[in-house]
């Protein structure tokens, strides 16, 4: 994961569900304390095709992904 991402990620992911947009990058941070739901996001990420990083922060899981633009 991005140095930047792995700072926003401390500063501001907390708890389960958690969401946040990185400062450096602008990528989006999404938290996870449930296996299933992580597991879950993963799978439609992967199945959309979108490029994620995953970083292991306390007891959450934590994806990295690019955020969509608007057209």
């Amino acid at each position: 994961m991005n140095p930047c991402c792995l700072q926003s990620m401390k500063r501001y992911i907390k708890k389960h569900r958690d969401v946040a947009t990185c400062d450096g990058c602008g990528r989006l941070l999404l938290a996870y304390g449930n296996p299933r739901d992580f597991e879950e996001t993963k799978k439609a990420l992967t199945a959309q095709g979108m490029p994620f990083e995953v970083e292991v922060f306390g007891n959450l899981q934590v994806i990295a992904k690019p955020r969509l633009k608007k057209e």
